[in-house]
């Protein structure tokens, strides 16, 4: 017989009911007080997991990682503390000094082969004695598809959490959507490291809210967020743009005009010491120039990318051959998925283009050691080649900064992609038997229209933005310089491409905005006269990224907002603009951006890129003399309103 289940008299039903909701009230105070308790207590720590290495290059992934950084102003005891995946757990050891950070990773070696430096300590066995051993139990892996990590002190509280992909947010403190590596189509999701957004000002991490929006992967922010990092770069060192004032003497090198003799000119001058990093180089006379010096006892050292669009060239190998024939060293920067352990390069594309002569010069800006960028036929019948601009200067300053990124990106001790050039390395090494080097530059088709260089001395403001580090940054760098301007000022824009929208393929500018150009609308709206001129010689108009859909993109803007903006294609020196210039005039002061960055969101987010900026009326005054004289020539209209034109001079001393 079943027994007859019936409802509770009223009262009872009352009484229930009574001590559910106190029960309810109850936990949910008792949740919110832990909840305060461990708010209160990753407060008061100041640790905060800020960095997660877990879908690695490496072959089983022993080089799985995560960095803790203690953001307090006293050091942090360990003692007792853990970390757990909630299937396996580390137990910490040792202190964390105010504003120090240490990592921690199952095999030491592994990572030191990857990042180039040892962790502070293993978790997973004994792999490096040098590196201490903290204890593990259970099994720690860091899931490729999604997991959760969990920072607590000695009392069990837990501190910080981070759950990415697929993980579980089930009592990890954790709230709402997980975070992910950064892709948009073309960012690698395999050796992602995730890192915690940094402040611009301070370069600690921003305020922990235990949400996506804390990492620089998250998609909640075009300039501080959509971010990658891989292992091996200098990012902790290099986050802040370099800045210094100080008298020097700057030379403007203009190309394709006299650029050529200028470089040669600072090479054979050379006494001790040249460092040149390249992305190709195929000017034989240059590399004939090079190896001369390193045959007089010069030390000479050249870094190019190992694998430029197209593919390396024999020119180049013929080059370096010179070169390490004469006593003078050769490097790439390489990819190699055969090598065992497979190679990554650390960036996308060794892009920077900057040489240093016995450690009183710089020279750098847009070109390459190329015939296309630094043609070496005689002028005076006309030349044909790229436009662009090296700076060239004895800047105390900068030559020391532009010395420490050559060195940090070419060390082979602590980094496996670099390959030197060897005579039977069927890649990196001698052209064919036979090889006989082209030297057929220039041309008729541009009239020089510059035959000297820009040359200024006196006291100056220089700023040094490089790729991946900080060049999108928009309290500083690029952003920041052209935010100065303001009504009545000036922005102009000299540019080898400068995409529409950055993001898939798929996408738009409202989604995905570039935020270089949005800076060049933004200054318009605010009332300055801008420019763009972009290259049409190796523009493809059909591209939904090409210069065309730029310039459409930004002509409708002009149009329907009536901003004193206005877009152009052009090819003033027969092949093609390769420039990377910007120039601001805001206040009556000057600035002028030189160097190798384009306006893609591969350029200022994954490849190695610098450029130099300079505070100066009178540079900004010479470098638009050559805008305005390409932007003539491109059809376009030189404006005369809003007081006398600096450059109208030139036009009118030259002629058309």
């Amino acid at each position: 017989m079943i027994a007859e289940r019936r409802s509770p008299a009223p009262a009872r039903r009352r009484s229930l009911l009574t001590a559910l909701l106190v029960g309810l009230a109850g936990a949910a105070a008792l949740t919110a007080s832990l909840a305060r308790a461990e708010a209160s207590a990753a407060a008061s720590s100041g640790v905060l997991i800020s960095a997660v290495y877990y879908d690695t290059y490496l072959p089983n992934e022993p080089d799985e990682a995560f960095r803790l950084t203690n953001l307090a102003s006293t050091s942090a005891d360990l003692a007792g503390w853990t970390v757990t995946d909630q299937q396996g757990t580390v137990t910490l050891a040792g202190s964390l000094a105010p504003g120090a950070s240490l990592w921690i990773t199952r095999a030491a070696v592994s990572f030191t082969l990857e990042f180039g430096f040892k962790p502070d300590y293993e978790y997973g066995g004994n792999s490096d004695p040098a590196v201490p051993d903290l204890a593990l139990s259970g099994n720690l892996t860091l899931g490729n598809n999604g997991d959760a990590l969990l920072l607590r002190d000695g009392a069990n509280t837990r501190i910080d959490s981070v759950v990415w992909e697929n993980g579980v947010i089930t009592d990890t403190g954790w709230v709402g959507p997980t975070i992910a590596p950064y892709n948009q189509g073309f960012f690698g999701l395999e050796g992602q490291v995730l890192y915690r957004k940094l402040d611009q000002a301070t370069g600690r991490p921003v305020t922990d809210t235990d949400q996506a929006g804390d990492w620089a992967q998250a998609t909640d922010d075009d300039v501080n967020g959509k971010k990658v990092q891989y292992p091996g770069w200098d990012l902790d060192l290099y986050f802040q743009t370099y800045r210094i004032t100080q008298t020097a003497t700057i030379t403007y090198l203009v190309a394709p005009d006299h650029i050529f003799a200028h470089v040669l000119q600072a090479i054979n001058a050379a006494a001790q010491s040249i460092r040149y990093e390249g992305y190709d180089f195929k000017n034989a006379e240059l590399g004939q120039a090079l190896a001369a010096r390193a045959a007089a006892g010069v030390s000479v050292t050249v870094l190019l990318e190992g694998a430029p669009v197209g593919g390396l060239e024999d020119q180049e190998r013929w080059n370096c051959q010179q070169i390490e024939a004469a006593g003078g060293a050769c490097w790439f920067m390489v990819n190699d998925s055969a090598a065992t352990p497979p190679i990554h390069d650390r960036y996308a594309y060794q892009h920077a283009k900057f040489m240093l002569i016995d450690d009183r010069w710089l020279l750098t800006g847009s070109e390459n050691l190329n015939y296309s960028s630094m043609p070496s036929d005689p002028k005076a019948d006309g030349t044909a080649g790229n436009r662009g601009l090296w700076l060239w200067t004895d800047a105390a300053g900068p030559i020391a900064h532009a010395r420490s990124v050559f060195e940090h990106d070419l060390d082979p001790q602590h980094h496996r992609d670099l390959r030197r050039w060897s005579a039977a390395d069927p890649v990196f090494g001698a052209p064919p038997p036979g090889f006989t080097p082209g030297f057929a530059s220039g041309g008729t088709a541009y009239a020089v229209r510059f035959p000297d260089p820009f040359v200024f001395t006196g006291e100056f403001q220089f700023e040094i933005v490089q790729s991946p580090d900080n060049s999108l940054r928009d309290r500083d760098a690029l952003l920041g310089m052209i935010a100065r301007a303001g009504p009545g000022d000036r922005v102009l824009v000299e540019q080898l491409y400068e995409h529409p929208f950055w993001g898939p393929t798929t996408s738009n500018a409202a989604d995905d905005p570039n935020p270089r150009l949005e800076a060049y609308v933004a200054a318009a709206r605010r009332g300055a006269l801008v420019r763009l001129l972009l290259d049409s010689a190796y523009d493809v108009p059909g591209d939904v990224r090409s210069n065309a859909a730029t310039c459409a993109y930004v002509n409708g803007l002009a149009a329907a907002e009536g901003l004193d903006l206005a877009c152009l294609l052009g090819n003033p020196t027969g092949t093609g603009i390769h420039n990377k210039l910007v120039l601001v005039s805001a206040g009556g002061a000057g600035w002028a951006h030189t160097g190798s960055i384009n306006g893609s969101e591969n350029s200022s987010k994954q490849n190695r890129e610098l450029a130099v900026q300079v505070r100066s009326m009178a540079v900004y005054t010479a470098l638009a003399d050559v805008f305005w004289w390409d932007w003539a020539l491109s059809g376009g209209v030189v404006p005369v309103t809003g007081g006398p034109a600096l450059y109208l001079p030139l036009i009118l001393r030259s002629g058309p």
